[in-house]
This record gives structure tokens, C-alpha cells and sequence, in this order.
């Protein structure tokens, strides 16, 4: 059973995806900066760092984020929508977030056809660890679970005899 979520566990959330995001820019602009100053304004400063005001759209990036995945995982508004269901429509509302997201902030340059594979790219591999890292949280609890339960087995076998 899953206990009641709370502010902190969003705004938590808000700020794991931010702090992801963030290093992942931190990461290209150290490697890649002075090139993809020249077509990106998120990397302007090339090496130097991210500017301000794009740390500040991807915080809010995160938030709209975070807030798809508390509602389509809320059970109260999609009842019937099974897990997949959730999932995929979830993606397909943060795809469609971050690409209004990189034309109403400017980016890259949206007639440009190379930011978008990488956009993509990155996209997958991100849904794909994602999906992974799910995958190890729900075996590492399904274990545990398992573990107590058999425990209380052997416990209740011990008060029989």
C-alpha cells in the first residue's frame, strides 16, 4: 500500500528531474559548448555556463513535467486507463510540453532538422533508463515484499506447532 503524496514528494520530484537536467546541460555545454553556441541559445555562453534565464524555463519545464506524471498516475482522474495507457499518454504530453517548450523558449532553431534527432535521440535514451531504473525499483521492492512475507510464514508456521 502507497502512502498519501505531499508538496515535498512533488515538489521533490520538480526538483530530481530539474537537477538531472540540469547537469545534463552542464555536461554538453562543458564538452560541446563553443560549437553549439553557434546553433542553440541555450549554449550561448559556450563554455562558460547556462544562462540564467534558461535554467529558470527548464525548472518550469520540470514542473509541467511533474505535474503530467501526478495526473495521469492520479488515481482519481484516470480510472480506467491501464498502466501502459497512463505511461504512454504521459510521454506523449511531456513530448509534447518540451517541444512547445523549445519553440516558445527558442532552443534551437525549430526549421533546423539535426537539433530535432538529437532532441529525439535524447528523448528515447532518457524514456529508455527511465523504464530501467522502474524496472530495478519495482524488483528490489517486490523482493523485499517477498522476504517479509516469507518471514511471516515461518513465523505463523512457528505458532501452529
Amino acid at each position: 500500500m502507497e502512502r498519501e503524496k505531499t508538496i515535498f514528494d512533488f515538489l521533490g520530484n520538480v526538483f530530481c528531474i530539474y537537477g538531472i537536467t540540469a547537469t545534463i546541460l552542464i555536461l554538453i555545454a562543458f564538452f560541446f559548448g563553443e560549437t553549439a553556441k553557434e546553433i542553440s541559445g541555450i549554449f550561448r555562453l559556450g563554455r562558460q555556463g547556462i544562462p540564467l534565464e534558461v535554467m529558470a524555463e527548464f525548472l518550469l519545464t520540470s514542473f509541467l513535467v511533474t505535474c503530467m506524471q501526478y495526473l495521469f498516475f492520479s488515481e482519481k482522474l484516470f480510472k480506467r486507463l491501464s498502466g501502459t495507457g497512463r505511461t504512454v499518454c504521459m510521454l506523449l504530453s511531456i513530448l509534447t510540453i518540451t517541444c512547445m517548450a523549445i519553440w516558445g523558449f527558442g532552443w534551437f532553431p525549430v526549421n533546423m532538422w539535426e537539433p530535432w534527432v538529437c532532441f529525439i535521440v535524447c528523448f528515447a535514451i532518457s524514456v529508455a533508463v527511465s523504464i530501467g531504473v522502474m524496472r530495478l525499483k519495482m524488483k528490489a521492492e517486490d523482493r523485499k515484499l517477498e522476504e517479509g512475507l516469507n518471514r511471516m510464514k515461518k513465523k505463523w508456521e512457528g505458532e501452529e506447532k
